[in-house]
């Protein structure tokens, strides 16, 4: 039985107002012994109560919300439960909708339009704390993340050369464990250095992370 790093079952919650989607992502997770559904709801008030009450590991978070745009909650949610990792439902090629979510604090993305299995993946890689979005995708996107000289993280003067250098890895696409043997160092030290970038940063996510990195300039192109 494959659970989350904590040995529990993932905890996941469902918000999107297509009731015949919700219904059978909430039929394959449940089918799965690792993960199971906590709650769902079907717009953005529904979707702040249930965050409150029921702190998931993982939300599936659609976009066209009868009541406003799931992109605008991520930031509170956030703030209301830090341990929440949002991954947005939406098309992958809705490249606008991807850049926002990017810089709101999303963990990534889950394709409406492919297989479940891969809502499947996305959401264990949303629980291992990883950036769920496809590495070539990623890539592309933060490519076109417009430089702005003026910017500058919070704390940037204090980031270091080895945090840097997994800043850049994460932005490539890789894993903790990954991280951690191209650097030689353990996987808890690699997520400690993590912990701290998000932090001095004032970050929500690995993704919102790079994202204003390579917007800063804080680490180079990725071409």
């Amino acid at each position: 039985m494959s659970h989350n790093e904590t040995g529990e079952l993932i905890r996941v919650a469902i918000v999107d107002d297509h009731k015949v989607l919700v219904d059978a992502l909430m039929l394959i997770i449940q089918t799965n012994q690792d993960m199971t559904v906590v709650a769902t709801g079907g717009n953005c008030r529904e979707c702040i109560e249930l965050v409150q009450r029921t702190r998931p590991q993982v939300l599936l978070l659609d976009v066209m919300l009868p009541d406003g745009n799931g992109i605008d909650l991520v930031a509170s949610l956030k703030d209301i439960s830090p341990e929440t990792n949002v991954l947005i439902l939406t098309s992958l090629n809705d490249e606008t909708t991807l850049m926002r979510a990017m810089q709101t604090g999303a963990s990534g993305f889950a394709s409406k339009g492919r297989n479940l299995a891969e809502v499947l993946q996305s959401i264990r890689k949303t629980a291992a704390g990883e950036i769920a979005i496809p590495t070539g995708l990623l890539l592309g996107l933060l490519n076109r993340t417009p430089r702005d000289e003026n910017a500058k993280t919070r704390s940037q003067d204090t980031i270091t050369q080895r945090e840097r250098e997994i800043l850049t890895l994460l932005a490539r696409g890789k894993s903790v464990d990954e991280i951690a043997a191209l650097l030689t160092i353990s996987p808890l030290t690699v997520r400690t250095h993590i912990r701290n970038l998000l932090q001095k940063m004032g970050v929500k996510s690995r993704l919102q992370a790079v994202t204003c990195a390579l917007k800063s300039g804080l680490i180079e192109s990725l071409v």
